[in-house]
Formats: structure tokens, sequence, C-alpha cells
């Protein structure tokens, strides 16, 4: 999957190929994090209440930024993060 300008998603099914020995593999709950323009945040808060997906926090950082984090169905963490919310960010 695309993801900007220079980066790209890869996404697996664990044990999905058997040719492939990764040390990047990851088990049990993950974490991921995907940045928003802060204008769209608005935006992801009414589509996830929507659908009836909770918000387990909303944060707001020192440098201004805001990050939502919700599960998915695997019960991975998914952030949202507007600007401000690293140094290079």
């Amino acid at each position: 999957m695309q993801a900007g300008n220079r980066q790209v998603l890869l996404l697996f099914k664990k044990g999905g190929s058997l040719q492939i020995q990764s040390p990047h593999d990851g088990s049990g709950e993950l974490h991921v994090a995907f940045a928003i323009p802060a204008s769209e945040l608005a935006n992801w808060e009414a589509w996830l209440a929507e659908n009836e997906i909770v918000v387990e926090e909303k944060r707001t950082w020192e440098r201004g930024g805001q990050s939502l984090y919700f599960r998915d169905p695997d019960r991975h963490l998914v952030e949202l993060a507007t600007p401000g919310v690293w140094s290079i960010y």
C-alpha cells in the first residue's frame, strides 16, 4: 500500500509465506501510527464514533500535536497522529 510519496506500508498474513523468515515478524498486540493532517482529526473522531469504535485515548502532546488511539479487530493499537507529535513531524 502506498503510504505517502516516499513510503510504503507492507502487510503480511502471519504464516502466509513459508519461504520468508523475517526478524521483523510481530506477535501479540502491536502498535502502528498513521500521520494525518490536523484538519482531519474531527472527521476521524466522527467516523470512529459512527462505526462504534472506542477511542481509548485522545492525547495532546507538548508540541501541540494530537493522537487518537483505538484498537483494530485483532487488538492492535492504532494511533492517528497530527503534526506536532514528534520533533520531526
